[in-house]
């Protein structure tokens, strides 16, 4: 099945759909990890494409847990990148 590449208000409504618990920290990093591939697998990125694959490399640290079920990065801090990616400013 084909899929469009992510705009990058796919990527917030991503973020948002794992904050309301409807999909895992895991599966939002399966789903970045996937477009981190197909990015670094082109010759040329336009400029949009080259932020989405900024932010796609920070956000797979998204399901880096602590201890089971404790996440190194809160919710508070998603919310965080949400309004960064949202202002198109870098990620920590």
């Amino acid at each position: 099945m084909f899929e469009s590449q992510p705009t990058k208000q796919d990527w917030i409504n991503k973020l948002e759909i794992v904050l309301k618990g409807n999909m895992s920290r895991e599966q939002f990093n399966q789903w970045s990890y996937k477009w981190v591939q197909n990015l670094e697998g082109r010759n040329r990125l336009s400029s949009d494409e080259d932020q989405l694959h900024e932010y796609l490399i920070f956000l797979l640290c998204i399901d880096l847990e602590i201890e089971p079920d404790i996440y190194f990065h809160e919710d508070i801090e998603i919310q965080e990148w949400i309004e960064k990616i949202i202002l198109s400013r870098p990620l920590p």
